[in-house]
């Protein structure tokens, strides 16, 4: 019989979980022997996730005690918010709810875990009614499923939860129109509660989502599957990639009628901005425009003049390494109808080349495509009459169930490993090594001025989990257990285990998936 982690390590908040022996463990699992261990804090990776499954759990078990008709789901995270739905809710139900959530809270009941035959597991979820978790396990290639029980309510999660109701310290409940936010804590200190986060444009983003997946008939991994047993996918890929031209389509006529010279288009790492910039280039032309393609990574300064971080290394992705004021005033004489030399940035030598000469007519447009195109910095010489604003991110449509959500950073970190081991040469340890000051960076410089955009395009696509497994499988089970990456590897395989694979054959050329699996029409 192991041990469990809690008796060797004493649970407290804010850590939520370990690394025990390099892989990921909830101090609710047991271990023969513990070699080595590492406590995850609240802070940042699978340490806030354990967290965020943690308040859905309570949530939903609260939820339970006082209603047998409402049901829960939990949708996005929204800046640092879990963000969900109790559809025909009131006021007074949510009043309820957070009484007995926080009632939870403070008694500090134990969380037990029960590993369960998938039959017997089946059995307990029937009686609670989460028929969405069953059609998630039952295509699961598990013989045992690990189920959560409180005051002997079931749930089936796909990673681990704290140990006790109450190591949920730092947390609030505030209703907004139809929806719940869960404010989380502070990254940066775990004690202090944050506020409402801006959120009407990526909300406006997410509803647009929900739309797609009600449409598809595909809300959950659970119908994803069936679709793909049963053959409906194909479909659902047409339907699916005709929704993103759809969407392109009417951007480039807001684009027209708000006779927009600038369009700037930014997003975090992955999020297929240069294959949506090719496509609304293309929409543009349809409707008259003769739209130039501006990189903001061809006006990098110098390699020696790049600014310092904390550490003391380059920041490549400081708005400071980016020669700003002459990209500004290369706009404005663009628009003016002179002509400009456009550098190309030389990423060998560091060094500003000669690119080429560009000059554009009345139909001309320009489009730039960088992380810093919605910073105010960028284009603050720019007159605002002429711009529109353009946000894209892979903000993910469907949940493994309505409480187990995918987080659109895990799709954009398995797109970044897929297309970095196949284009670029870097294996998937490296992709991991490197995430992190991704995301830093991405906190930092991109999602401040997201909520600046004009409207925002969801490049995630239903059917690509399915696809993209077949492309990751074998880079992340090709790093090695001494490898510290190990453990991250193991979760995202475990993530990508609940979906069915597919073949790619009836991707598209020109989509978006293609920029990260390849065979695209466009070049890069």
């Amino acid at each position: 019989m192991g041990k469990k982690i809690i008796e060797i390590e004493k649970a407290q908040y804010p850590y939520t979980c370990a690394i025990v022996n390099n892989q990921l463990m909830g101090f609710l699992d047991e271990v023969e022997e513990v070699r080595s261990i590492e406590l995850l804090p609240v802070t940042e990776g699978e340490g806030r996730r354990t967290y965020e499954r943690s308040i859905a759990f309570l949530a939903t078990v609260a939820l339970k005690k006082i209603s047998k008709e409402h049901k829960l789901t939990i949708m996005h995270s929204i800046g640092e918010a879990l963000y969900g739905e109790i559809e025909n809710s009131s006021d007074e139900l949510v009043e309820k709810l957070k009484s007995q959530f926080f009632e939870l809270i403070k008694n500090n009941k134990p969380i037990r875990k029960f590993d369960l035959t998938k039959e017997t597991a089946i059995r307990k979820l029937e009686k609670e009614g989460r028929f969405e978790d069953i059609q998630t396990i039952e295509y699961l290639a598990k013989d045992v499923i690990s189920l959560y029980e409180l005051d002997d309510i079931y749930l089936y999660f796909a990673g681990p939860l704290v140990p006790f109701t109450g190591m949920i310290k730092v947390v609030d409940i505030v209703r907004v129109n139809s929806g719940l936010f869960f404010l989380l804590p502070d990254r940066k200190n775990p004690n202090v509660l944050n506020t409402l986060p801006k959120y009407e444009r990526l909300l406006e983003a997410f509803n647009e989502g929900k739309k797609w997946a009600n449409l598809l008939d595909v809300r959950t991994v659970g119908e994803l599957n069936k679709s793909i047993i049963n053959g409906r996918i194909s479909n659902i890929i047409k339907m699916q990639e005709s929704l993103h031209e759809k969407k392109i389509s009417e951007i480039a006529q807001q684009i027209q009628e708000r006779k927009a010279k600038v369009v700037l288009i930014a997003g975090p790492s992955s999020s297929g901005k240069t294959t949506f910039a090719k496509k609304l280039d293309i929409h543009l032309r349809v409707l008259g425009f003769k739209p130039y393609v501006i990189s903001t990574d061809n006006y990098f300064v110098e390699r020696e003049k790049t600014p310092l971080n904390a550490e003391g290394n380059p920041d490549y992705d400081s708005i400071e390494a980016t020669d700003y004021k002459l990209l500004q005033e290369h706009i404005n004489k663009l628009i003016q109808g002179e002509e400009v030399d456009i550098p190309k940035y030389n990423f060998i030598t560091g060094k500003r080349e000669k690119g080429k000469k560009v000059k554009i007519d009345e139909h001309g447009l320009i489009i730039i495509e960088g992380i810093h195109a919605l910073n105010p910095i960028l284009t603050k010489d720019v007159k605002e009459e002429v711009k529109y604003r353009i946000y894209v991110s892979a903000l993910s449509q469907v949940n493994i169930d309505n409480i187990n959500r995918i987080p659109t950073r895990d799709t954009r970190l398995i797109r970044r490993i897929v297309r970095d081991v196949h284009f670029r040469g870097i294996p998937a340890v490296e992709n991991l090594k490197r995430w992190k000051d991704v995301i830093e960076a991405e906190e930092k410089y991109i999602f401040p001025y997201q909520e600046n955009a004009d409207v925002m395009f969801n490049s995630a696509l239903i059917y690509e989990l399915p696809i993209l497994r077949n492309f990751a499988e074998v880079p992340l089970r090709a790093i090695e257990y001494k490898e510290k990456e190990y453990a991250e590897a193991l979760r995202l395989l475990n993530f990508l285990n609940h979906v069915l694979p597919l073949q790619s054959d009836e991707v598209p050329p020109t989509s978006i998936l293609r920029e990260f699996i390849g065979k695209s029409s466009f070049k890069y």
